[in-house]
Order: C-alpha cells, then structure tokens, then sequence
C-alpha cells in the first residue's frame, strides 16, 4: 500500500488533481487550466511538480510574447 502524502503546511492528506492557477503579469489576469497538482484536503495548498512549473513558466512566457490563442472571460471586481 503506497503511503499517502501529507500536506506541509496544515498535515492534511494531498489529492492529485487538476487545477486552474490565477497568475495577476501586471494589471491582467491569466488563469492557466489543466494544471496538475497535489492540493490538500484541509486547508486547500496547492503543491505542483518541478515539471508542471516549468510547463506554466512556458505559458506564461508564450502569454508575455503574445503567442497564445486565448479565450477571453468575464470577471467580476467588488471592492469592501
């Protein structure tokens, strides 16, 4: 039986999973989806490889160079 991972921060349980990261590159806003990630079952830290960074550092500098076909979203900003 493998042993199962425990979050850093809180000990909670790591679930493999896939997510969407929100990255603020100055005053825009680039959620990368697909993302592959551990995420914690407690207190929702996100952990991602050493692989999986290199793949959003890609997107990201595809997103700085205007190389990306993107698809454009609605948000909503409230201020309190």
């Amino acid at each position: 039986m493998k042993a199962k991972e425990l979050c850093p921060i809180c000990g909670g349980e790591l679930e493999e999973t896939e997510v969407k990261e929100d990255i603020w590159l100055g005053g825009e806003l680039l959620v990368i989806e697909n993302v592959h990630a551990k995420v914690c079952d407690k207190c929702g830290e996100k952990i991602v490889s050493y692989d999986e960074m290199q793949r959003i550092d890609r997107v990201i500098n595809e997103f700085n160079r205007g190389k990306m076909k993107l698809k454009r979203i609605t948000a909503y900003v409230a201020s309190i």
